[in-house]
């Protein structure tokens, strides 16, 4: 190996460290799911800037085989939730079911799912869940029959609301990918919609088209000295900075 190639290895590495040190801590939640679990973990596996650690629950193995590539697999310690929590910046639930979503509206801890969820919204964690599970008005929902009970949807609808009352995002793939990355920062690789070989697919809500970011892309492009830490940036890009100028 010569010089050169020793310099081009060592600085890959380096880039590579840097941006593992940069990439938020996430905690990936894993509830039921009855469909686009494939799709979902798909798409997640294009984010940049995340860490996944994925805990796995009871009667989950489906949703843990399509996941597993996407990092490294916890236990969920119920003996010291508050500070099992503290390594984490954020928490995703991508199949946030019904039992779940009722569980926590109503303010029960009876199941780690639930535990879980209200203890990050407890300690202030953004807490985001994809609603295509237990948002009942959903095109999976109706195409599995249980959108008929108009009651049903109301209810399922004020629980959402409620979780939004008590601090969590709710939304569509793209609406969570908006307010996990960053408006800017999630329009750079916009998801193609959700498909199935064997299911009906459901549209993607469409993402901002003005955000007023500024991403990682043009901080890397334009140079560090281009911008300072006043300048409206996206979370991974006010990282990246912030690196570069304890370097320099």
């Amino acid at each position: 190996m010569d010089a050169q190639d020793f310099n081009d290895n060592t600085i890959k590495a380096l880039v590579e460290k840097v941006l593992a040190q940069m990439a938020k801590p996430t905690l990936l939640v894993l509830t039921a799911a009855n469909g686009y679990r494939q799709e979902i973990a798909s798409q997640l596996g294009t984010w940049q800037g995340i860490q996944w650690h994925i805990l796995t629950l009871p009667d989950t193995p489906n949703e843990f085989a399509a996941v597993q590539h996407l990092g490294t697999q916890v236990q969920w310690d119920a003996s010291k939730p508050v500070t099992w929590l503290d390594q984490y910046q954020q928490v995703l639930f991508p199949f946030l079911d019904v039992a779940t979503l009722a569980e926590v509206s109503n303010g029960l801890h009876l199941t780690p799912a639930g535990q879980v969820f209200q203890y990050a919204l407890m300690k202030g964690l953004p807490t985001y869940a994809l609603n295509y599970q237990c948002d009942l008005t959903s095109e999976l929902n109706q195409l599995l029959g249980l959108a008929s009970n108009q009651t049903m949807c109301e209810r399922a609808t004020s629980q959402l609301a409620t979780l939004t009352q008590l601090g969590a995002v709710t939304g569509s793939f793209a609406e969570i990918k908006a307010a996990m990355l960053g408006q800017a920062e999630a329009k750079q690789a916009e998801p193609a919609p959700l498909s199935s070989n064997t299911a009906v697919s459901e549209p993607l809500a469409p993402e901002s088209s003005t955000s007023g970011y500024i991403t990682l892309n043009e901080v890397m492009s334009k140079g560090v000295n281009a911008f300072t830490l006043r300048d409206n940036l996206t979370d991974l890009a006010a990282e990246y900075l912030k690196e570069q100028q304890q370097i320099q």
